[in-house]
């Protein structure tokens, strides 16, 4: 998608395909999930991971989607 060469770039109805079959394969739950860096100090990311369990929690409660449809 970035190759400075328009033409071996991938077409958007492929991307969109792509993406999309990326989403299917995951669960909510998964979506959902927090991104720690792996260098972070073990308590710091047990303190993130916390937060947000909860944050997720409440989400799930509200029936909110992991990820908005327009």
């Amino acid at each position: 998608m970035t190759d400075k060469n328009p033409s071996n770039r991938p077409v958007i109805e492929g991307v969109k395909a792509k993406f999309s079959r990326i989403l299917e394969s995951l669960s909510g739950l998964k979506l959902r999930a927090a991104i720690v860096s792996k260098r972070k100090p073990t308590l710091f990311v047990v303190f993130l991971r916390a937060k947000q369990a909860l944050r997720t929690l409440g989400y799930i409660i509200s029936r909110k989607a992991a990820i908005p449809q327009p």
